[in-house]
Parts: structure tokens; C-alpha cells; sequence
């Protein structure tokens, strides 16, 4: 039976004892906006919500949302 990896917080991730706010990057195909799939994560603020979003990018097209409010863009607008 296989284990699952046990969770690692990202670099940079908030420690536990600061209020933390939802954030999703959405992973992009490159020849639309049709989502290829996200990853849900929590953070303290945008910057660092965006700091953790680049250590996942690896040059793929992708947008950063909180809630229904678009916080940055990666790739072009094709």
C-alpha cells in the first residue's frame, strides 16, 4: 500500500500564528484560458501569496485569485 508524502509547507508559507487568508492559482492551457487544473492554498497577504504561487509556476501561464478578486497574472494574454 502506498503512503501518501506528508505535507510540506512551501517556502516562504505563513507560520500558524498569523491570520491567513484563501488564495487559488489557477494553472492555464497555453493556447486558451481553459484551466488545467489549481492549487488551493493559505497565506497572509498578496505578496506572499505571490511569493508562494512563483515557487509553483515553473514557467506555466497561471492566475492568483482570493476569493472572486484576480491579485496577478503569469504568461501572456493570447
Amino acid at each position: 500500500m502506498e503512503q501518501e508524502p506528508p505535507h510540506r509547507r512551501p517556502r516562504g508559507a505563513a507560520r500558524s500564528d498569523e491570520p491567513l487568508q484563501q488564495y487559488r492559482l489557477y494553472f492555464l492551457e497555453s493556447f486558451d484560458r481553459l484551466i488545467s487544473y489549481s492549487h488551493e492554498f493559505e497565506a497572509r497577504d498578496d505578496e506572499h501569496a505571490v511569493k508562494i504561487s512563483e515557487a509553483w509556476l515553473e514557467g506555466r501561464r497561471a492566475e492568483l485569485w482570493n476569493g472572486t478578486r484576480k491579485v496577478r497574472k503569469w504568461g501572456n494574454d493570447r
